[in-house]
């Protein structure tokens, strides 16, 4: 039930009291007359269905960033935490830095945390000079190995923060609605003149329905608009692209209790 529940809001209601009214006044005054709604279709289809698909594609889009960037994380993670050449406090300080820098770019995605593209900026900037300070212990070629995944976490990182900043046109969002708005006062008395020989009551269902349709695709692609922060049913679920591993106790910890038992 949540799911048709979720594309109504404060909006369905304006636009279903606008119906209401404008189809009494109508009634009211026999206000009525045949004009071609095409022109009218056109102002407000046209820019709801771009919209919707440009909001979409770049939910798909950041959908594709957040795997590579998943991956990019593990990756380097994994690289490090097989070495020989690091000492185990070293591999603690890799495990905290890639948890930590996932676990803060995903709430700020979410919103969670104001400002936390700066805060990531300086995690990856970390990331580079722990690779930078260790390249006596990873040889030549793993080191640029793991630059590379630097730069592809880096590059996932504000692909991912421009589509959270930058959507699709406010204005032709903005121009959408109040087409939607002004629409019952073109439509009613268009429907009111085809159907003057109809009961009152299909009137004011047909006027409200239309309404409805519209701003309910109207709310829909304003749900999809901002794939992360969790309010719509068909946001990104972030939870699962959340770099997460355990950190495992070092032996070397394992052994000096021992010894101290």
């Amino acid at each position: 039930m949540q799911k048709y529940l979720d594309i109504m809001n404060h909006r369905s209601l304006i636009i279903a009291v606008l119906c209401i009214i404008v189809t009494f006044f109508c009634l009211r005054f026999d206000f009525s007359y045949d004009v071609d709604l095409i022109i009218f279709s056109i102002a407000i289809i046209f820019p709801l269905v771009f919209t919707i698909r440009e909001a979409f594609r770049r939910r798909q889009h950041a959908i594709r960033l957040l795997s590579t960037l998943k991956a990019s994380i593990s990756a380097f993670y994994f690289s490090l935490e097989n070495s020989n050449k690091l000492d185990e406090e070293e591999k603690q300080q890799v495990h905290v830095m890639m948890n930590s820098l996932s676990e803060t770019f995903i709430d700020g995605l979410m919103d969670r945390q104001n400002g936390s593209i700066s805060i990531v900026r300086e995690q990856v900037r970390d990331i580079y000079n722990f690779v930078d300070t260790n390249r006596n212990s990873i040889s030549g070629n793993a080191s640029l190995k793991l630059i590379r995944l630097v730069q592809d976490i880096q590059e996932c990182i504000e692909n991912l923060n421009g589509i959270k900043i930058h959507g699709t046109p406010v204005s032709l969002r903005a121009y959408c609605l109040i087409f939607i708005y002004i629409l019952p006062f073109i439509f009613t008395p268009t429907l009111l003149f085809s159907l003057s020989n109809h009961p009152s009551w299909l009137i004011y269902a047909l006027s409200i329905l239309h309404g409805f349709i519209l701003i309910s695709l109207y709310n829909l692609q304003d749900h999809i608009e901002d794939p992360f922060d969790q309010l719509g049913l068909d946001d990104i679920k972030l939870a699962g692209f959340q770099f997460k591993e355990k950190l495992e106790p070092p032996v070397a910890s394992e052994t000096s209790a021992a010894a101290q038992t």
